[in-house]
């Protein structure tokens, strides 16, 4: 079987060559060693990558770092090591993934966004299952929506990719 590490470099080589950026969830040191574009880190592995040393590795390798939150302490952690973006989730009830948290709501995204330095986007994700969705997280103040039924639910994927899209731009 495929280790994680090597499908990591498999798909960095082919973003590489259709000049893509890869985004790496979770597996920060197998996204420095591949030389990926940048990591995304809950917080369970925001801490082990903390106690290891991982975010001056990160800093050191010039990746970008993007760190989940769903908490105000979590939201401060992630405010002093100053990543790339934050994201907060889930907004609404979501049924892609099992969460611990309740759902944030668009005052929280609000929140969120006033408490974030303007040059540090907001990615929210959780629920965000329609085109109406998405235009309520971008008002709220998110400058990205993560979905996933949205699309794979969608009857035609090019056509909900388009309206997803064209959402983003209220």
């Amino acid at each position: 079987s495929t280790d994680i590490s090597t499908l990591i470099h498999n798909a960095q080589s082919i973003c590489s060559d259709q000049n893509k950026r890869l985004w790496i969830n979770d597996y920060w040191q197998d996204a420095i060693d591949a030389k990926c574009f940048g990591v995304h880190l809950g917080q369970e592995d925001l801490y082990k990558c903390v106690h290891n040393h991982g975010i001056q590795a990160l800093r050191g390798a010039n990746l970008a770092l993007g760190i989940s939150t769903h908490s105000y302490a979590e939201l401060s952690v992630a405010l002093g090591i100053q990543p790339s973006y934050i994201s907060l989730g889930p907004v609404y009830n979501t049924s892609s993934k099992n969460v611990n948290f309740d759902p944030q709501g668009l005052e929280t995204v609000c929140k969120w966004r006033e408490l974030i330095p303007e040059d540090v986007p907001l990615v929210v994700i959780g629920g965000i299952s329609n085109v109406e969705r998405v235009k309520e997280c971008r008002r709220a103040g998110a400058e990205c929506v993560a979905v996933i039924g949205a699309i794979t639910k969608a009857e035609d994927v090019n056509v909900a990719v388009d309206s997803l899209n064209d959402a983003m731009d209220v």
